[in-house]
């Protein structure tokens, strides 16, 4: 079949027309939301070279970054940050990967209980 056949062929079924489905254009970010999305992931990239973080928590924070994008984690921190009024400071790096952490999805009771299950 010629170039010219097959692109006969394929213009008669329609799969020139076709074009691959785009997501919905979103606003671009304001500045705050930029500046708040810089803070978490530095808060994320401190988090995994710390040496007082603990391996299952930075697994947790890879996992949430390679699984969310920056706005996805952004927008959850900004919502836990607005649910809990005075006890979140985003100048504490410390509470910030805290809440991070938990809203990435790893939660240390279940981690400790698991650990004490297996024993030595």
């Amino acid at each position: 079949m010629t170039s010219a056949a097959l692109a006969a062929a394929l213009a008669g079924t329609g799969a020139m027309a076709a074009t691959p489905a785009k997501a919905p254009a979103k606003a671009p970010a304001s500045k705050v939301e930029v500046q708040d999305a810089m803070l978490y992931l530095k808060v994320i990239i401190s988090g995994l070279q710390s040496d007082k973080v603990e391996q299952p928590v930075k697994g947790a924070l890879v996992g949430c970054l390679y699984n969310n994008s920056l706005g996805q984690i952004t927008d959850s921190m900004e919502k836990v940050i607005a649910e809990n009024p005075g006890k979140i400071h985003k100048d504490n790096p410390s509470e910030l990967l805290g809440v991070m952490v938990r809203i990435c999805g790893y939660n240390p009771q279940a981690a400790a209980a698991n650990n004490a299950a297996k024993g030595r």
